[in-house]
């Protein structure tokens, strides 16, 4: 047991999670137009003292289901991403964490749900579409650092749950882990209630 215990060990600590993308689902149909998002981000892009480090913007709305248009950071990107499960979202932090797992992502939730309040007060956003904030989707797309496998889970879910327990509070979520090994890691989140995006922060903070 004790040799099991020190096994884990050692792998938890050569884990070093950097990539996490966060991505908040929304009601937005497949064939929205993303201009906004060109003129929206374009504006972004000129804000050099942002964390993230903005540095480009990159269209790909002509990809169904694709990426969308990507405002480029050298710490992380920011993304109305046009992939599965839905349009929504997506907030991919490459580098620069630090702390626990829990902290980490907790990090990520964070500035995703900080950029997206931004994102929904520019007066160019569409005001059909609304985000589900009671869907969110996480992934670890680094598959070298966070393989899809058992130990992973183990390791990784627990700092999930808490983070997500506090952030959704009483009122609760359900998790699904991704099974399909062929597939980045990541977890499904669903609570059940879709609660205003200053709530949610004030949790984080």
């Amino acid at each position: 047991f004790h040799l099991i215990a020190y096994s884990f060990q050692v792998r938890a600590r050569l884990i070093d999670l950097q990539r996490i993308h966060i991505k908040i689902l929304t009601d937005a149909p497949p064939t929205l137009p993303l201009d906004p998002f060109i003129a929206i981000f374009g504006r972004w892009r000129a804000d050099k003292n942002h964390p993230a480090g903005w540095v480009d913007l990159a269209d790909y709305a002509h990809v169904p289901r694709g990426m969308g248009i990507v405002l480029v950071g050298f710490q992380a990107n920011f993304a109305f991403d046009m992939s599965g499960p839905a349009p929504g979202l997506l907030y991919a932090a490459k580098k620069g964490h630090a702390g626990t797992h829990r902290e980490r992502i907790a990090a990520a939730i964070k500035s995703c749900l900080d950029l997206s309040e931004r994102l929904i007060a520019e007066k160019e956003f569409p005001q059909s579409v609304h985000l589900r904030t009671e869907a969110l989707e996480i992934h670890f797309p680094d598959r070298l650092v966070t393989p899809n496998t058992e130990e992973t889970d183990a390791e990784l879910r627990p700092a999930v749950e808490a983070v997500i327990g506090k952030l959704y509070g009483t009122s609760g979520a359900t998790l699904t882990p991704q099974k399909d090994a062929g597939q980045a890691y990541g977890i499904s989140i669903r609570a059940k209630n879709a609660e205003p995006l200053d709530a949610l922060l004030k949790r984080l903070a």
